[in-house]
């Protein structure tokens, strides 16, 4: 189900700009021109982390003011925690407003209140926003287990818009499977919940038209010296995981 789930995001999100129809493309990370009645129930998830801001002055920075969206979709999942292997709290429609109240690492899932005070995590993708949700502050999720990774190219380039499937022992099913995709320093961050244990795999799945190893907006052409792929395919992390993040050359 989840794979049916994963084409109908890339059929989605391709309306967006993504023209090219190979298998390992992954569409462009822009705010969707949603079809009235989409249905994102199933959505998946996929995570650009922001830089840490160092003050160029003894002036305060400028506190955070929450503001409002709209869902760009009907039937957008409201999560207990950024992924696909958290709870549903409840469903929105594109007429419910939204205020956002932080990002997780990553920026691929937005923390929300509704007009009746529910809270809880939705797909960014699929808001539709008038201020860059890049610059919401972070708010480290609770109760979760985290896997990090990383893409560099040969000359330690960060590469965006690497698309990945987390799964434990290498399933396939949606009770066991995550998606991510590189942000613009090169890291993703896929959210297990903090019961998760065992052996979990990483593997390439896609590229976005988003990524910067593409030559032309058409994403047809990739830049001189990459060859369109990760190395390795897939790496395995047993939980909790220690050390460095885990790391991806792209070629």
């Amino acid at each position: 189900m989840l794979k049916r789930a994963l084409i109908c995001v890339l059929i989605v999100l391709a309306l967006s700009g993504c023209v090219k129809p190979a298998a390992n493309t992954i569409p462009a990370a822009t705010t969707p021109n949603a079809t009235p009645g989409a249905n994102a129930s199933q959505m998946p998830a996929a995570f650009p982390s922001l830089p840490a801001v160092t003050p160029t002055s003894s002036a305060s920075p400028t506190p955070f003011t929450p503001f409002t969206v709209k869902p760009g979709v009907d039937n957008l999942k409201i999560r207990v925690n950024p992924g696909l292997l958290f709870e549903a709290l409840m469903m929105v429609q594109q007429t419910d407003e939204l205020t956002v109240l932080g990002t997780a690492p990553g920026n691929q899932w937005t923390y929300i209140q509704t007009a009746a005070g529910t809270e809880g995590w939705v797909f960014s993708e699929f808001l539709q926003s008038s201020i860059n949700l890049s610059q919401v502050p972070v708010r480290e999720p609770k109760g979760v287990v985290v896997i990090k990774g990383r893409v560099l190219d040969a000359s330690s380039t960060p590469i965006q818009g690497v698309g990945f499937d987390v799964s434990q022992g290498g399933g396939t099913s949606e009770a066991s499977t995550n998606s991510v995709v590189t942000d613009t320093n090169g890291n993703f961050y896929a959210f297990l919940p903090d019961t998760a244990s065992g052996t979990w795999t990483v593997s390439y799945t896609a590229i976005a038209c988003k990524s910067n190893v593409w030559s032309d907006t058409a994403c047809t052409t990739y830049k001189q010296g990459y060859t369109g792929s990760v190395d390795p395919l897939t790496q395995s992390v047993s939980l909790p995981q220690t050390g460095n993040p885990l790391l991806f050359t792209w070629r």
